[in-house]
């Protein structure tokens, strides 16, 4: 994906259309002018923390769905001390088991 924040306005203007809002009803929730909310829509530029809110009232993470368009095969594992290392296999049971309990 080249220009995630493109992505991000798409996905934004097609979770309006779902939900048959338009793009005062989303400047309303949001606290923006109407006006505001058009150009943002238009520039293809967001910021994290309005990106998060309009999430959080539509009800789709978009930080998520975004993420996962990023494609890295095999990142690199952290290089460590043994101690360090053990802990960091630790951790990574125990966010295993915590995704697991949660369904993720």
């Amino acid at each position: 994906m080249e220009n995630l924040e493109a992505e991000a306005i798409r996905l934004i203007k097609q979770k309006l259309k779902e939900k048959g809002w338009n793009k005062t009803d989303l400047a309303t929730k949001i606290g923006m002018h109407p006006s505001s909310v058009t150009k943002m829509l238009a520039s293809d530029q967001i910021k994290l923390d309005r990106l998060k809110l309009i999430s959080e009232l539509l009800g789709y993470n978009f930080l998520r769905a975004l993420a996962d368009q990023i494609e890295v095969d095999n990142p690199p594992r952290y290089s460590a001390e043994p101690a360090t290392r053990e802990r960091l296999r630790e951790l990574e049971i125990e966010n295993a088991v915590l995704m697991k309990v949660l369904g993720k």
